[in-house]
């Protein structure tokens, strides 16, 4: 499986493929590690790392994003697989005017994250979708203020079914 891994503004391409039972095969950029993976109890993990035993405090804050301790010091990665990510970026580019945002596939509303009125950023999340014991975010397409909200946390709703709307965000400037 492939992601893309940031920290603080960089990204990198990771590669993760299973080599046997808790053993993996990890390519970090152009570099290839091989990982001893062991979770002896929930959020922490016990990785040996081309030899170097390492104990790691793994939390998931969000979807997607994760707190990681490692020996005392505090990372905050987004870890989003490749594809997601392609396609979140590929759906990002060129969206302008208002967005009407409408369920990709039929499922169950998980959290609604906005309410009319909110000013959201590109690629923010608004609501997650549940569909095959998945969620699935679905992301602002542009900077802009949510003018109304139809989707409901804990209602099911059908592919095409509307979420919400986004109308763009036009700074307003004082004349005096």
């Amino acid at each position: 499986m492939a992601y893309i891994a940031s920290h603080q503004g960089k990204s990198v391409r990771v590669k993760v493929a299973q080599a046997g039972p808790g053993l993996f095969r990890v390519t970090l950029g152009d570099r290839d590690y091989h990982v001893d993976y062991l979770e002896p109890q929930p959020n922490l993990l016990s990785l040996i790392i081309d030899g170097r035993s390492f104990e790691v405090d793994v939390d998931e804050s969000q979807p997607d994003l994760f707190q990681v301790v490692i020996k005392g010091d505090h990372f905050e990665l987004e870890m989003v697989e490749e594809k997601k990510k392609k396609l979140a970026m590929k759906l990002s580019r060129g969206a302008s005017g208002r967005q009407d945002l409408k369920s990709p596939m039929a499922g169950n509303v998980r959290q609604v994250l906005v309410q009319p009125g909110d000013r959201v950023a590109l690629g923010q999340v608004l609501v997650i979708l549940e569909a095959m014991k998945m969620e699935n975010e679905i992301k602002s397409p542009i900077e802009g203020i949510v003018s109304s909200v139809t989707a409901r946390t804990g209602s099911a709703v059908a592919s095409g079914d509307p979420l919400c709307v986004v109308e763009p965000w036009e700074p307003q400037f004082d004349e005096g």
